[in-house]
């Protein structure tokens, strides 16, 4: 799993994210394929449709960054890192602590393009 350093250098990896994506329809484009209801006009055909997207995950203690590829029923992830203190502070308040997967806000978005470099 890559960290946020080496993440920065996997241009080719930065090339396939979609950045507009958020975990509830990345899983209906491709585990409810015949249910529509989050779907998007990027339906996944088959297994070997893939999507690349960040999502925040708060089911652990600290809360983490992942950097999803979702394909048929297969998930990996890919990477793994840390927000910025007062970002996670801003966003779990945001939530009220809630456990979850959740998409990036615009300001841990804005934050994390240009970390990366990929605007």
């Amino acid at each position: 799993m890559l960290k946020l350093n080496e993440l920065k250098k996997n241009i080719h990896l930065l090339n396939t994210v979609e950045w507009d994506l958020n975990p509830a329809v990345a899983v209906g484009r491709h585990l409810e394929w015949g249910a529509g209801w989050a779907a998007d006009k990027y339906r996944a055909r088959g297994s070997a449709d893939e999507s690349v997207y960040f999502t925040i995950n708060t089911w652990e203690k600290i809360p983490y960054i992942v950097l999803v590829k979702r394909n048929g029923f297969d998930m990996e992830e890919m990477a793994r890192f840390r927000m910025p203190l007062e970002l996670e502070k801003k966003f779990l308040d945001s939530i009220g602590y809630h456990k979850g997967i959740y998409e990036l806000d615009t300001e841990i978005k804005n934050w994390l393009r240009t970390t990366l470099n990929s605007h």
